[in-house]
């Protein structure tokens, strides 16, 4: 039955104390305070340990004098006893409550485990000043204390015998004034807990013991009322370690507004308490708070060099301190000046960083900063040198983790760079052999991830559902839960851009609403389902005509993504007719994606030449639009853009059948159908089936009756299901485009009842939403 409590009451044989604040410092020999609440545990634990030395004696009355504690009770007790030892204080209100929580509903035992502490406070209440003395005295009787023929109960060199002896030491130290202060702030510790002391307590009395500590300096004391919640350093670090693991889950975080305070809390308890700068740079970080954030840092710097003139550790000893905490420091300062876009400044202090790992050997140090220097890196082909360096020297350390990482990037550089899809998804394989065989499941979900982005780039838009399914199902486990994480705003995301492309904009706005819930607009994933919800409002106002609000949208992209937000409006403007202003805004950007390949991206860069060719189409510029064309079909091939690369041939199509080239025309779209039929979003397929009608018709010859009105026949067929996309994609400028064409099939059949229901349904849509007349039928 005492084998449970070995951890708590014994010392383990060989155990070391292990630095969880990230070996940035030893504990410093600052004293420790002695409080109400600390009061309360010693009363605890001294009852605690008296019953279990009383339990051997036949003699003792047991219903009287001993509890017999069960197995689970002596384990509850025990853990809560560590608990409360590491955590902040808490009132005796609060304090009651949790002890009455360890006897799990058996009313008669929390009954007598909360009388041992009532009792014991009462006593001290009732006699005045010299109980609390004798109490503090006796307790290191406890460590004689044993069960017939077993060892002492409580030993020195344990946990709860290291707290008691530290309790004992720091009240020998205080002098009688602050003895009183101390008993004072421990009546009014009673009286504020509402427990049953404060109805036995006779008023009278208090008022005399208030009288009788007149003269007595509370301030000679150094925890006063206001202080009486002060964290000792080892507290702090156990705040600290919580406050840390919180942070990486954001359902058990605290909000940024009481994490700060906090934050403040623990600095003004522990004013050479550096950690707390750390937490308060990571609390900045979380919000946005730039400014916070690197003011953080650097007091982090600046109050660690404080600390060590009042170390008392040896120099060697300070000197590796100062190293291991300055280096990462540096890497977390180093990545704040990339995010920023200072390229030297980042250099300089990952160089600082290296150099201070070095210093101490440091590899696990040195290998993310060799990731960091490849991020910093412009030129491609040292990227992938560092990046090979990386997976290799991580791999020789047994650092799985890093060389995991590293791959992915690596996979990543290539994807862009255009290496052939197989190979790029064999690099992505030895990622996932990592994974699985060391078990990393953050990695595991993050090369899913990965994999979606891939197969969105090369225009397989289906498996990319199917790898969002597998996540999806993945985080429905709690081993590998990402709802909370950046991935389940990721996948979450893309999936409503996915359900948006085909038209469900009921489900679009259910997950919308799912992600404002779990990623408030303060967090730090929030800008991922900003960023989705804005291109997925500008899409659909875009296609609506709706210009005031694709005007918005676009505003509100340019917080998010400046070259995102002008590439939109350069759309916007091509959509109402501004052939100019489009193509100016067009050119700018391709400048800038020729000049500065490396900081954009290829989507972006495919995408202009695609969005130049349709202005210069619809301009009837025929030869320049081609060329454009083009361009971006040979860009796309380069870097396997089949999407952007299918939509080029449509618009290549398309001008073939301008130019009076109707067959050329039709064997292009056939050959494209399946990869848009197949990946394409609602929209485009409904475009590429309305131009595949139109050469259909064109390529049919008009001198043949017969199959003059088969084709015909056929054509209306496919402009059905044409009108139907467009018509649930919301894009009325493209219904009444199709209904025109049909009237005028139907017309030519001699169907005059089907004739006059298109044209009677595009008179109520022109009506609704008037189009520029040059612009029907002479763009795709």
């Amino acid at each position: 039955m005492d084998a449970l409590q070995g951890d708590l009451f014994h010392p383990t044989p060989g155990a070391v104390t292990a630095d969880h604040s990230g070996g940035i410092m030893p504990d410093p020999p600052w004293r420790e305070w002695v409080t109400p609440h600390k009061i309360s545990l010693l009363i605890l634990i001294s009852e605690y340990v008296q019953n279990k030395a009383e339990r051997g004696h036949e003699e003792t009355d047991v219903f009287t004098k001993t509890l017999l504690l069960s197995v689970r009770l002596q384990r509850n007790i025990s853990l809560a006893l560590l608990r409360w030892i590491q955590s902040p204080d808490e009132t005796l209100a609060d304090l009651r409550r949790e002890v009455e929580k360890l006897a799990e509903g058996d009313r008669s035992t929390a009954e007598i485990v909360v009388g041992w502490l009532d009792s014991k406070l009462k006593e001290m209440a009732e006699d005045g000043l010299m109980v609390l003395t004798d109490f503090m005295q006796s307790l290191e009787q406890l460590f004689n204390l044993s069960a017939e023929g077993e060892e002492p109960l409580l030993q020195r060199a344990g946990v709860i015998g290291m707290f008691i002896r530290r309790m004992v030491l720091a009240f020998d130290k205080l002098s009688f004034s602050q003895v009183s202060s101390l008993y004072e702030l421990l009546m009014e510790y009673c009286q504020e807990g509402k427990s049953s002391l404060k109805d036995d307590l006779d008023t009278s009395d208090a008022m005399e013991m208030a009288d009788e500590g007149e003269g007595m300096r509370r301030e000679d004391l150094d925890v006063g009322k206001e202080d009486s919640t002060v964290l000792s350093y080892r507290q702090a670090q156990y705040y600290l370690s919580k406050g840390l693991q919180n942070n990486y889950n954001d359902a058990e975080a605290s909000s940024p507004a009481e994490l700060q305070q906090q934050v403040q809390r623990l600095l003004k308890s522990n004013p050479l308490f550096v950690e707390a700068h750390y937490l308060s740079y990571l609390n900045s970080m979380n919000v946005y708070e730039w400014c916070g954030a690197v003011q953080s840092l650097h007091l982090y710097f600046d109050r660690f060099s404080l600390h060590s003139q009042h170390n008392q550790q040896s120099k060697p000893n300070e000197d590796v301190t100062a190293a291991r905490s300055y280096r990462y420091a540096a890497l977390n300062l180093a990545s704040l000046h990339c995010r920023f876009g200072h390229r030297e400044e980042a250099m300089a202090v990952l160089q600082e960083a290296i150099r201070l790992a070095q210093v101490t050997n440091d590899n696990v140090c040195l290998q993310h900063a060799l990731i960091w220097l490849s991020r910093l890196e412009q030129d491609e082909s040292k990227v992938a040198m560092l990046l090979q360096r990386s997976v290799i020297r991580s791999s020789v350390l047994t650092l799985p983790y890093l060389a995991s990482m590293a791959v992915q990037m690596f996979t990543k550089l290539k994807a862009q760079a255009g290496l052939k899809p197989a190979r790029v998804f064999e690099y992505l394989a030895k990622s996932n052999s990592l994974n699985c065989l060391h078990y990393i499941p953050e990695l595991v979900a993050s090369c899913f991830a990965l994999q979606t982005a891939l197969w969105q780039m090369y225009g397989k838009s289906a498996m990319s559902l199917l790898n969002i399914q597998l996540l999806l199902h993945g985080s429905g486990n709690p081993a590998t839960n990402h709802w909370d994480k950046e991935l389940g705003c990721l996948v979450l995301s893309h999936l409503a851009v996915i359900h948006a492309d085909q038209g469900n904009y009921t489900c679009v706005y259910e997950i919308l609403q799912l992600l404002k819930e779990k990623f408030h607009y303060i967090k730090k994933n929030a800008k991922v389902w900003m960023f989705a919800e804005q291109c997925i409002n500008f899409d659909r106002a875009l296609r609506n005509h709706k210009w005031t609000a694709a005007e918005t949208a676009i505003t509100n992209l340019a917080a998010l993504d400046n070259t995102e937000a002008q590439y939109r409006r350069a759309l916007l403007l091509k959509e109402k007719g501004d052939s100019v202003g489009a193509c100016q805004h067009l050119q700018e950007l391709l400048q800038k994606c020729r000049e500065e390949p490396s900081t954009t991206i290829t989507e972006i860069h495919a995408g202009v030449l695609l969005a130049l060719g349709e202005v210069y189409t619809a301009a009837s510029n025929l030869t320049t639009a081609n060329s454009y064309f083009l361009q971006c079909l040979t860009l796309c091939k380069e870097h396997h853009l089949n999407h952007t690369a299918t939509m080029a041939q449509l618009n290549i199509a398309h001008i073939q059948l301008l130019m009076k080239l109707p067959a050329q025309a039709l064997a292009l779209t056939e050959q494209v159908m399946p990869q848009v039929l197949s990946h394409g979003s609602l929209y485009n397929r409904s475009r590429a089936q309305f131009l595949l009608a139109k050469c259909q018709l064109a390529s049919t010859d008009p001198k043949h009756a017969s199959r003059r009105k088969e084709a015909i026949l056929s054509a209306i067929g496919t402009l059905s299901i044409a009108l139907e996309g467009f018509q649930k994609a919301e894009a009325p400028a493209r219904v009444k485009d199709v209904l025109y064409y049909q009237a005028q099939l139907y017309n030519e059949v001699g169907n005059s009842a089907d004739r006059n229901r298109c044209a009677l349904q595009f008179r109520q849509l022109d009506q609704q939403i008037p189009t520029n007349p040059t612009q029907i039928l002479n763009i795709f």
